[in-house]
Formats: C-alpha cells, structure tokens, sequence
C-alpha cells in the first residue's frame, strides 16, 4: 500500500489558565478518500521533525499538502495572526523542496495550492464570493475534468491570472480569471482549489485525477 502524506492545519485552542494550546489537526474524510485509492494517509507533524526525514523514515510516496490557515503571503494575513501558522509555512515550504529533490509527486488543495504558487514565485489575492459556495470553472484541459465542470469553494485567497508562478502552468479558471488548478511545467507537481475530500460521494473525477497524479 502506498504511502501519502498530509499535512495538516493548525488550530489555536485557547487554554482556561496557561497558553494557548496549537494543535495539528486533519478533515478525517482525507483517510477514506485515499483508502478508496488503495493508499495509506500519513498525517505530518508541524513540528519537530525535517521535511526531508518525514519522507525518508516514512517511507511516504507522495505529499498532499491540505487546505486550512492562511500562508503569510495571503493579503491581510500577518504572523501571529489566527489563521497563520508559521510552522506549518516552514515545513511546508521544506516539503515542496524535498519533493522536487526526491522526485515525489506533490500535490496541492487550496491553501495548499497558494503555498506552492507563492513558494515557486508567485502572488496571492483576496477574494470574495467563492467561500462556502459552487461555482463553475473553466478547464483548459480535458485530461482530468469535463468541460462543464462545478467545484466547491472554501476560499477567501485566490490566485489571479497574473499571480501565477512563471513554472506554473493553469489548467482551469474561474469566472472571474482566478486560477483554480495546475500543472508544473515539468509534471512534478499539481494544484487544485477546491477540496475533493469533502464531496459526498466523491467524484469519479477526482478520484481519477488522484490516482494519476499522486501515481497510485
């Protein structure tokens, strides 16, 4: 069975009489998509432990790097600020190097999607209407998903037409031109904006798009 690892978000849980307490934590339905796949889902810990050795002890075969917090490039996001979470950024941003050292296939869901984009170079925006909603895209590509395809929506950060990572190439666009999916130049690597662990059932589509492109 292979192996994937997940990031995972982090969660301020004010404390009754010390600190806050800042915990890791992972959507459960991430465990029984990839097991529909046929893969394991190893959720990474924030702290403690380099990128490259999570890979390595692990024996992971590929990297998902999930949605939740805000990466500090996001406008109107600062350090210290709730929805940022430093440690994750930093782990993160090592993950993406040692994949495309190692070969692994990398692949982003929303926030995760912004953080490879801003890693290789490029921009975030914010944006409005697309939190909580579906929407229509348009695929430049007929590889993974049909024409006429509506996705679900869980994001206040976007990345504009312009924002883009000069290694990056788009596969689709929202209406208003944001990108909502892509590719590396060199195929190591994907995006996508929306969450495919939170339909119900889980499309035929992304399970398809999965299992290409984390090569299960």
């Amino acid at each position: 069975m292979r192996r994937i690892g997940l990031t995972q978000r982090v969660e301020v849980i004010q404390g009754r009489t010390g600190p806050a307490e800042r915990r890791d934590a992972l959507d459960q339905r991430w465990h029984g998509l990839l097991a529909e796949l046929g893969a394991l889902a190893v959720p990474l810990p924030n702290c403690g432990v380099p990128a490259a050795s999570l890979i390595d002890e692990l024996g992971l075969d590929a990297i998902v790097l999930t949605g939740g917090n805000d990466v500090a490039e996001a406008p109107l996001g600062a350090p210290g600020a709730a929805k940022v979470a430093p440690e994750r950024d930093r782990l993160e941003r090592d993950l993406i190097v040692a994949c495309r050292a190692r070969g692994k296939p990398l692949l982003g869901v929303c926030r995760g999607m912004q953080m490879i984009n801003v890693a290789l170079g490029g921009y975030l925006e914010r944006t409005i209407g697309h939190a909580g909603v579906r929407h229509a895209v348009s695929v430049s590509t007929n590889d993974y998903w049909p024409k006429a395809w509506r996705v679900n929506s869980y994001h206040d950060v976007s990345i504009p037409q312009d924002g883009l990572a000069p290694s990056l190439r788009c596969l689709a666009r929202a209406d208003s031109g944001d990108v909502e999916a892509f590719v590396h130049v060199d195929d190591g690597c994907h995006g996508i904006m929306w969450h495919p662990e939170r339909e119900a059932p889980f499309r035929v589509e992304d399970l398809a798009f999965l299992k290409q492109v984390l090569e299960l």
